[in-house]
């Protein structure tokens, strides 16, 4: 009888870049646009500099493009410094049935290996697809529980995105990659203890899994065996990570239903619990014509997960802590109008307007929000004014979910956001190779992408 990723690594050895329906290789690019411009504004971040610094001092092959450098780097080190920078900026998309990030374990990772052996786009876009697919799949099986155990499920879960991604480039057959998923396994990490302490370095978690699904891959092409069950058997990630595993729908519609197609894309530059809050919040000073000034106390009802990961009522004192703090951002973003990344800074940390209308917020539970998720990913807002007044607003679903969609102008308008101090015509560059990546080779993205940088 098959294992689960011997299965997995059946269907992925048989599937080609002409089986992808047109819907999923927009979305597949849409998506690679989105994370590439958030890495390109995630690399002035104190912690990318740093392992950028470090990767960039190392003797090694030169395989792939460092972004953020001048040189070129072994393939394991520029998926490891790569992925940690796409995920600093937390504007990454995302999965919400698996309260997962694949694409910055997944596109790091393929993309590191693809140009270390001269592939092109086309492959990419079928690696990455794959990627996601085992990544959302596992994830929403094994979520809540395996969050509410304390883990990172994008470096848990997402090395083995990164390993099937970089097994459809390598061209694996099936017993490789079934090797290379086994090996993979092993290596999920990731500790959400950085929600109460050390933010900063959250972003190691998928640098890591890239990393590690290359290494995987390379094993595996060299006669390296992995354990085949590495999932459900007695001693696997099943049982050593979640309380309990939904496993019996992980191969519903595969071929058919295409998990990429699920995932959202992030408007606020904040952990994606905060999202709903913000867009109510912001909709209601919109529609009320509310200053911040008229602000007297705020009322959210959210879902538990929210709440565990953003509803401290200790206010941040880093910008990394600001990002998972639910009163914090909501009163940031009721301040300066939005909580786009250049609003996250020691300055608006330590505003005294902001942190006075955070401590006046208030966040809890319902069995309503409890009971929807993760169907809906929502709040509820209570928010009373100085001068009596209350409103109450509803969001089930926060801006850019595939059920309230971002179009393609919004993920144009964001890539140019995010890319707003740089070149303008080397980012239009960029963003042409990326919208018409099957026509180009993994090295003229990561040409373009050094011309945008420097």
């Amino acid at each position: 009888m098959q294992s689960i990723i011997q299965k997995f690594a059946e269907y992925f050895c048989s599937m080609t870049y002409e089986d992808l329906p047109p819907e999923v290789v927009h979305k597949t690019k849409m998506l690679t646009i989105d994370l590439m411009g958030v890495t390109l504004a995630g690399l002035k971040m104190d912690f990318p500099q740093m392992m950028i610094d470090y990767m960039a001092s190392l003797e090694g092959v030169e395989q792939a493009t460092l972004f953020g450098s001048n040189k070129k780097v072994p393939a394991i080190h520029a998926a490891l410094a790569n992925g940690v920078s796409s995920h600093a900026l937390d504007m990454d998309d995302g999965y919400r049935y698996g309260g997962v990030h694949a694409g910055v374990a997944v596109i790091p990772a393929a993309l590191a290996f693809g140009e270390s052996k001269n592939l092109d786009g086309k492959k990419f876009l079928l690696a990455m697809t794959m990627g996601y697919e085992i990544v959302n799949r596992i994830s929403k099986a094994m979520n809540p529980s395996h969050l509410g155990r304390g883990f990172h499920t994008t470096g848990t879960i997402g090395v083995l995105g990164a390993a099937a991604a970089t097994g459809v480039m390598a061209g694996l057959n099936k017993e490789q990659m079934a090797n290379a998923l086994g090996i993979a396994a092993l290596q999920g990490a990731g500790l959400l203890e950085i929600l109460n302490d050390g933010a900063m370095v959250k972003p190691i978690h998928p640098g890591k899994a890239a990393m590690a699904g290359v290494l995987s891959v390379e094993l595996a092409m060299r006669g390296a065996k992995g354990p085949m069950k590495a999932l459900e058997g007695e001693k696997g990630l099943f049982k050593a990570m979640a309380d309990s595993v939904n496993a019996e729908h992980l191969f519903d519609g595969l071929g058919s239903d295409f998990y990429i197609l699920g995932q959202y894309i992030k408007f606020h530059a904040a952990c994606r619990h905060i999202h709903p809050t913000i867009d109510g919040l912001l909709s209601v000073m919109r529609d009320k014509q509310l200053k911040f000034q008229d602000l007297d106390t705020v009322n959210i009802t959210t879902y538990p997960v929210a709440v565990s990961f953003c509803g401290s009522t200790e206010l941040p004192e880093s910008p990394e802590g600001a990002k998972f703090s639910l009163a914090f951002s909501s009163a940031m973003a009721a301040y300066c109008g939005d909580a786009g990344e250049h609003r996250y800074t020691s300055e608006t940390v330590e505003n005294e307007e902001i942190r006075a209308l955070a401590s006046r917020i208030t966040s809890g539970t319902s069995e309503r929000w409890e009971k929807a998720y993760p169907r809906e990913r929502g709040a509820a807002l209570t928010i009373k004014t100085k001068n009596g007044s209350a409103f109450e607003i509803d969001v089930p679903l926060p801006n850019g979910e595939p059920e309230n969609p971002a179009s393609d102008d919004d993920f144009i308008r964001k890539f140019q956001q995010n890319a707003a101090d740089l070149n303008p015509a080397a980012v239009q560059g960029l963003l042409g190779v990326l919208r018409n990546l099957e026509q180009h080779t993994i090295a003229e993205l990561t040409q373009a992408m050094n011309k945008a940088i420097h």
